[in-house]
């Protein structure tokens, strides 16, 4: 017997039950107008139901909801996402793909550690390749280290500029057409403990770093920067 089947004898034993060859013809069809009035009402009810669904957004099997993708933090070396339009606001960082095909992104170090692989994974969605950590300092195998007394390596300032607003507060502009082939900017915050030894200056490290191969990484602080 097939599931159809089987599907049409359990309607038709449910259509009969409590009816037995004692009950008078005239019950028979009363109970039978009845349950086709309950099926009618069950049926428009799961209709306006589903309807309200969809109108309040409320996900149903058929429309299961859907989240933009992200990316995990990445722990050494990284790939950038495909590029694409993104604009977004969270309490702790903004991100904005730009027309001329840069990227500008605002971030409050205060809140920047409760989500910096967000941040990371925002960056590489609009198309910049960028490695982010805190308290840990990487570089490439064939990088000698040096760093400017801000904290900034060679070649950063053509790939990442800050800009101050009239507010005071920093955007920084990121350029991926600017980035050498196979490789990342990595940005290394500053602990709170590190930030002490160094008197709050540099209070993170950029360089270039290479995709595709082993990172070396240190908790060593840069040290702080002579002009503060």
């Amino acid at each position: 017997m097939s599931h159809h089947d089987t599907d049409v004898l359990d309607a038709l034993r449910d259509s009969l039950d409590g009816i037995t060859m004692d009950t008078p013809v005239e019950q028979i069809e009363a109970a039978g107008r009845a349950r086709r009035r309950r099926r009618r009402i069950v049926g428009m009810t799961a209709g306006v139901a589903a309807a309200a669904g969809l109108a309040l957004g409320v996900p149903t099997y058929g429309n299961p909801s859907t989240a933009p993708p992200t990316a995990g933090g990445s722990t050494g070396a990284g790939d950038s996402t495909g590029a694409g339009a993104v604009h977004i606001r969270t309490a702790a960082y903004t991100v904005d793909t730009k027309k001329d095909g840069t990227v500008h992104a605002t971030f409050d170090k205060q809140r920047y550690f409760s989500d910096h692989a967000g941040l990371e994974a925002a960056l590489r969605r609009a198309g910049f390749p960028v490695l982010i950590k805190e308290g840990q300092f990487c570089k490439g195998p064939h990088d000698n280290g040096t760093l400017d007394p801000s904290g900034v390596g060679p070649g950063v300032n053509d790939v990442m500029k800050g800009v101050r607003g009239d507010d005071g507060k920093v955007t920084f502009v990121f350029t991926p057409s600017a980035m050498p082939a196979g490789t990342q900017l990595f940005i290394g915050f500053l602990n709170e403990a590190q930030l002490a030894s160094v008197h709050g200056n540099p209070g993170s490290v950029e360089r270039l770093v290479p995709t595709g191969v082993p990172l070396t990484c240190t908790t060593q602080a840069p040290p702080a920067d002579p002009r503060s």
